[in-house]
């Protein structure tokens, strides 16, 4: 009989546990469709179509928060940013911004957005929480994109037309330094330690190196035929760039800073995003209206799904 009630509580334990997991929420992907001015949302696992949210004219680019419970869409065709409720899919507000929104970053705490307006040359301050434009102001030609220090005391915004960087007090809203940029941005991403940042410069054929802490240029480092959306690695050993001019994603060596490998993807190949593991590239193909799975082994393809029109900004939501 304790024999046969063991087995009897092993086995519930069991099936608790496939329950538990079955019921798991999957990871996500969001895909911004800039001629559909809608995000695609995929299941991480199957890549099945979740929903299809409306935004604004141009989505561009799609910021998820730390904590996952909003998307922020930089709507370039309407001067806007969609704010979206991740788990119920329903878009909570559209803020106003400037003319061409290009992309939107988030303060560490997620209570303040800073969207680069590159039509207008300006940055708008948003308070996420109230769902609204609370300052904008003028910073150069075409201002791209931002990235936070890791304390949320600075941003450092890049002036792509001006090929330089500069960087605010946030509390004051003051710039208080410039630091060397580069041309036409089009990734700025902190490394996962949140130290430093690289950002792309493809019409400069290079990417920049910044540390955010002590707000200083470390370098750059050459990387041919358009070097455009860009992650790293969650251990932050390689950099993945995808170099437009030639339809390919190259791997970058942190470390060394040197190029390692390119691969051949597919028609005007645009951003990426990474899985939390580090196994996987989820990367838009603009010219194909689709995006591909790929593997960081060998950037060999695992999988590919339709999108909406010009797919172009995507991320990776955890659960």
């Amino acid at each position: 009989m304790i024999g046969n009630l063991k087995s009897m509580s092993a086995a519930v334990a069991t099936l608790a546990s496939i329950v538990v997991a079955t019921g798991a929420a999957a990871d996500e992907i969001w895909v911004a469709n800039m001629t559909s001015g809608t995000v695609t949302v995929f299941d991480a696992d199957s890549l099945k179509v979740i929903a299809t949210i409306p935004a604004g004219k141009g989505a561009h680019n799609v910021t998820i928060s730390r904590d996952g419970k909003l998307a922020l869409v930089a709507n370039v065709g309407a001067g806007t940013v969609s704010v979206i409720d991740a788990a119920s899919k329903k878009v909570l507000g559209e803020v106003t911004a400037e003319a061409k929104t290009h992309d939107v970053s988030l303060s560490p705490d997620g209570k303040l957005a800073l969207a680069s307006n590159v039509g207008a040359g300006s940055i708008t301050f948003i308070d996420v929480a109230n769902l609204k434009a609370v300052h904008s102001m003028p910073l150069g030609k075409k201002t791209m994109m931002s990235v936070f220090s890791p304390d949320g005391s600075l941003a450092y915004v890049s002036i792509a037309g001006e090929s330089k960087i500069l960087v605010l007090d946030v509390a004051k809203r003051a710039v208080v330094k410039t630091l060397p940029g580069g041309a036409g941005t089009m990734a700025f991403v902190p490394t996962p330690d949140g130290k430093r940042a690289w950002m792309t410069a493809p019409e400069d054929n290079k990417v920049v190196l910044l540390d955010l802490e002590k707000a200083a240029f470390i370098g750059s480092i050459e990387v041919p035929d358009e070097p455009h959306g860009m992650v790293f690695s969650p251990d932050g050993k390689h950099g993945y760039v995808v170099r437009r001019a030639v339809d390919e994603v190259a791997v970058l060596d942190t470390a060394t800073r040197k190029m390692v490998r390119s691969e051949y993807i597919g028609e005007r190949p645009d951003m990426l995003a990474i899985s939390p593991d580090g196994s996987k590239l989820y990367v838009t193909i603009r010219g194909e209206d689709k995006m591909l799975v790929l593997s960081t082994d060998d950037l060999s393809t695992l999988a590919e799904v339709a999108t909406g029109d010009e797919p172009h900004g995507v991320a990776y939501r955890a659960q």
